[in-house]
C-alpha cells in the first residue's frame, strides 16, 4: 500500500449557515467528545466500502462532491465561541481533500482496516471539514473508499449512509440521493412545541425505566484520560441472518426484536439476572425522512425486558419488544441539559449510575435484503453455522463508560455483529462467549420448533 495522489475535490451547495448542535452533538460535546483535538477525545466513525460497477476515478470524485454538497453535516465546521461551545456553522462551498492509495493485489479487510485507522490519527482542526476520505485503486482502478468522519457529523449523517450515497454515484452519476433531514431541521424540530414534549416524555418513561427494573452495574474504568483497553469482538454469521428472519417471519414480528431478544435472553443468564434495562436505538423505517437511520429521528429509548420468562414465552418477548420498538419513535427526541440532569437526579436517588443500561444499536434491515436471506430449511441454516467468522479486536481506544455494547451493523446473506465494553468490565473471553452463545441459540430457535426454542432460551 503507498499513497499515489492527493485529490482536491471542489464542492458548490446551494445551502449555508448556522444552527444548534443536535441533541447527539451536545451530548458528544458533555462528554468531551470534541472535534478539534488531537488524541482519544477526538472520536470518530470508519467505514470501508467497495465500489459497484468499475468506476473511473473521475466518477468517484465526482460522487464525492456531490454527497458533501447534498449533506450538510459534512460541510459543516465547529468553530469555538467565547464560551469554549463549539457552534455548528455550514459552508456553501469548499474544497475536500481525497487521497489515492495504489494496492497491486485486491486490498484484504485487515489493510483496509489499518488505512482506517490512518485516515482518523490527525485531530480535526475547528475549520476541517468532519470527514477524511481515501480512494484504493487496484491497477489505477478505484476498486474501494475509505471515509472517517468524526461523531459530530457521523451522528447526523450515517457513516453507512455516506458511503453508500458515493458508491452509488460513482456507478451511475444521475442517482437520486433522497431528502432525509438535515442537521438543521433536527435541531429546529428538537427545539420546537413538538420536540419538547417529545423530549418530556421520554425523560418521564426513562425515570420510570431506572426504577423498576434491575441494572447490574458494570464497572467503570478508573480513568477515561488514560488508554483503556476497549475490548472487541465481532461475528460475521450468515446463520445469523437466516435464523432471524426466519424467526421474525414465523413470529410475525420484526428481525430488529428478534435480536434484541435474543441477546438480552444471553446477557441475563451470563449476568444471572431475570429483568434488565437496554437503552435501545433502532431505524424508525415507519417515515420517508427516516430510513436515513440518523440517531434523532431512529427510535431510543430505555427498554426493559423481562428475561425469566423462559424458552416458551421466546415469541410473547419478541411480540412485546417489537410494539415497544414501534412506540419508541415517539419519545426519540430530548432536551439534552433537561434529561442529563433528571437522570443525575434518579441515580442519585437509585444510588447507581443512570448511564449503565447496556446499548443496543440495531441499524436499518432493507425488507428486500431480509427477502434474500430467509430459508425455511434447518440444513440450510446448519451449513451457514459452519461459515461464521469470530474476531477479537482489543486495543487501546477511548473507554465506553462501563457501557456493554451490542451493535448488529448489517443484516443480509451475512450478518455482521459486534460485542465490546471497557476492559474493566468484562474481557475478550467474555464477550466471545457471549457472542457466541448469541448466536447458537438464536440458531437453536429458528431450527429446532418449539422444543427446541424452549431448550434454547431456558437451559444454562
Amino acid at each position: 500500500m503507498r499513497q499515489t495522489a492527493r485529490h482536491d475535490v471542489v464542492f458548490i451547495a446551494g445551502t449555508a449557515g448556522e444552527h444548534e448542535l443536535t441533541w447527539s452533538q451536545k451530548a458528544h460535546d458533555r462528554e468531551e467528545c470534541q472535534p478539534h483535538l488531537d488524541g482519544t477525545r477526538n472520536r470518530n466513525v470508519r467505514m470501508a466500502r467497495a465500489l459497484d460497477g468499475r468506476p473511473d476515478m473521475a466518477a468517484v470524485l465526482h460522487a464525492f462532491a456531490a454527497v458533501v454538497a447534498h449533506c450538510e453535516a459534512l460541510r459543516t465546521r465547529y468553530p469555538r465561541d467565547a464560551d469554549g461551545r463549539p457552534r455548528a456553522v455550514i459552508v456553501a462551498s469548499g474544497v475536500l481533500q481525497v487521497d489515492e492509495y495504489g494496492f497491486e493485489a485486491p486490498a484484504n479487510n485487515d489493510e483496509v482496516e489499518a488505512l482506517a485507522h490512518c485516515l482518523a490519527q490527525p485531530g480535526f482542526a475547528s475549520d476541517d471539514l468532519p470527514l477524511r476520505a481515501a480512494v484504493v485503486t487496484v491497477d489505477g482502478r478505484p476498486t474501494q473508499i475509505v471515509l472517517s468522519l468524526h461523531h459530530f457529523s457521523a451522528d447526523t449523517t450515517a457513516a453507512r449512509i455516506v458511503a453508500e450515497h458515493i458508491a452509488r454515484l460513482a456507478a451511475d452519476p444521475g442517482a437520486d440521493l433522497g431528502s432525509g433531514w438535515q442537521p438543521r431541521q433536527i435541531a429546529s424540530f428538537e427545539a420546537s412545541p413538538s420536540g419538547l414534549r417529545h423530549a418530556h416524555r421520554v425523560d418521564t418513561h426513562d425515570r420510570a425505566m431506572l426504577r423498576q427494573s434491575a441494572m447490574p452495574e458494570l464497572q467503570a474504568p478508573a480513568s477515561l484520560d488514560g488508554d483503556a483497553v476497549y475490548n472487541f469482538v465481532r461475528l460475521d454469521s450468515a446463520a445469523v441472518a437466516l435464523a432471524a428472519t426466519s424467526l421474525a417471519k414465523q413470529y410475525r414480528t420484526s428481525v430488529a426484536a428478534v435480536l434484541q431478544a435474543a441477546y438480552a435472553c444471553t446477557l441475563a443468564e451470563h449476568l444471572s439476572i431475570g429483568t434488565g434495562v437496554f437503552n435501545t436505538v433502532t431505524a424508525n423505517r415507519r417515515s420517508a425522512a427516516a430510513r436515513e437511520a440518523v440517531a434523532h429521528i431512529a427510535g431510543r429509548a430505555l427498554v426493559p425486558i423481562d428475561t425469566s420468562l423462559g424458552g416458551d414465552r421466546f415469541p410473547a418477548l419478541c411480540r412485546a419488544l417489537d410494539a415497544t420498538l414501534a412506540r419508541s419513535a415517539s419519545v426519540s427526541l430530548r432536551e439534552p441539559e433537561r434529561y442529563a440532569r433528571s437522570l443525575d437526579e434518579a441515580s442519585a436517588e437509585l444510588g447507581r449510575s443512570a448511564l449503565n443500561p447496556y446499548m443496543v444499536n440495531i441499524r436499518p434491515i432493507a425488507p428486500r435484503t431480509l427477502i434474500r436471506a430467509r430459508s425455511n430449511r434447518a440444513q440450510d441454516i446448519e451449513r451457514a453455522m459452519a461459515s461464521s467468522r469470530y474476531q477479537r479486536l482489543p486495543g487501546p481506544v477511548e473507554a465506553y463508560s462501563g457501557k456493554l455494547t451490542f451493535d448488529v451493523w448489517s443484516l443480509s446473506e451475512t450478518a455482521g455483529i459486534s460485542l465490546g465494553t471497557d476492559a474493566a468490565s468484562f474481557d475478550a473471553a467474555d464477550l466471545e462467549q457471549i457472542l457466541l452463545c448469541f448466536e447458537r441459540r438464536l440458531v437453536g430457535a429458528a431450527i429446532g420448533g418449539h422444543a427446541g426454542r424452549s431448550r434454547a432460551f431456558a437451559d444454562g
